[in-house]
């Protein structure tokens, strides 16, 4: 009896599993249908809504370091990937020539400077003792000038007056004695106005010597001037020199990181050699080259959302910058003149600028990312 009753329930309840087994197979091959339709509305729809770029960049402010003087590295405390702060020693090239060239200008400029003391003590005890001895003669030339001009009334008065006694002589008005007195006094006075005159001379000459030795004065002036030149050149000189030295130490120019060193210490550089490229993590954003038939869709200021190869669990936010005006196909080494008249249409593309909205340390110039710029609103 048992027997019976399972051959007769056997194809009965297989029977009523068939209908459940074919029900759950359809629910799931809908909902799989449905998954894939909603992904490749939602593709769809982010399509027509984002220009996406997926071979951009990060790139940034990279700069390479160089050396203005030629020498040997004598430090070189930081390596590749260091973060650095403003003001910080980077390398030192070897100093010792440079401070001893400076050392020399210095101790040629106290020389200088010495002589220039030395004429200027000079020039002020000539110009002292000149202009003394100018002033006194001065002096001396108006009182001997004065006493000519006395002497002058004098000598015309005692003229007259030997005249007149010789009249009178001659008329036996006068006697002899008193004409030779006249005629004595005359010659008298006329001998002291030649001596008045011969004084007169004698002061101009003096005066006029003292005049030659004012110039003296002047001649030690230029010379003082022409020292006081050299003295401006060497302090020149000297600047330069420790500009020389203040080159030696270089520093860096912001807080970043290093990003690649070119030298070893003890190694000998040029001037203008490159030892280390630098960066600064703050100057960052992403270099995207969008095609032609989408820049048209593309303004500064859109929001854009930026995913890097590096971090796939990170989005960034960034914003359209600037939009470039001529295709990246101008600025080839190698164009393409088309001698052969074949032609075949390539789409060109554009540069493009975003700036992140935030920063972000842990990017670095030239990581792959990928865009995503709005530019339809939702």
């Amino acid at each position: 009896m048992v027997h019976r009753e399972d051959e007769t329930a056997g194809p009965h309840g297989a029977s009523s599993r068939l209908p459940l087994r074919h029900n759950r197979k359809a629910w799931f091959m809908g909902a799989v249908a449905f998954v894939l339709l909603a992904y490749a509305a939602q593709w769809l729809y982010q399509r027509w809504t984002h220009v996406y770029i997926d071979d951009a960049r990060i790139d940034g402010e990279v700069v390479t370091i160089s050396s203005r003087v030629a020498g040997w590295i004598t430090e070189l405390p930081v390596i590749e990937g260091d973060l650095v702060r403003k003001g910080q020693v980077l390398a030192r090239v070897d100093d010792r020539d440079a401070g001893l060239r400076r050392d020399a200008l210095v101790a040629r400029l106290r020389a200088i400077e010495g002589q220039m003391d030395t004429l200027r003590a000079q020039s002020g005890q000539v110009d002292q003792e000149t202009l003394g001895k100018l002033e006194s003669e001065t002096q001396r030339l108006s009182a001997a000038r004065a006493a000519v001009a006395a002497l002058e009334v004098q000598l015309r008065q005692t003229g007259d007056d030997a005249q007149r006694a010789d009249d009178l002589h001659k008329q036996r008005w006068l006697s002899q004695q008193a004409m030779e007195q006249a005629r004595t006094a005359y010659q008298h006075t006329k001998e002291s106005h030649r001596k008045a005159q011969a004084e007169v001379a004698a002061v101009e000459g003096a005066i006029s010597a003292a005049s030659g030795s004012r110039r003296q004065v002047q001649v030690l002036q230029r010379q003082y001037l022409v020292l006081a030149a050299q003295a401006g050149e060497m302090r020149a000189e000297i600047r330069r020199q420790e500009t020389d030295i203040a080159d030696r130490t270089i520093v860096s120019p912001a807080d970043g990181r290093i990003v690649m060193t070119f030298v070893r210490k003890g190694e000998h550089v040029a001037a203008g050699q490159r030892i280390l490229m630098f960066h600064d993590p703050e100057q960052i954003w992403v270099e995207a080259n969008v095609k032609e038939t989408a820049v048209g869709l593309l303004k500064p200021g859109m929001a854009a959302t930026v995913t890097v190869d590096a971090y796939r669990d990170r989005i960034y936010g960034a914003r359209v910058f600037r939009i470039g005006q001529a295709a990246t196909s101008k600025f080839a080494l190698l164009p393409d003149p088309n001698p052969s008249g074949n032609f075949t249409k390539i789409t060109q593309r554009l540069p493009v600028r975003l700036l992140f909205d935030e920063k972000d340390p842990a990017l670095r110039p030239g990581m792959m990312v990928e865009v995503a710029v709005a530019v339809r609103d939702h």
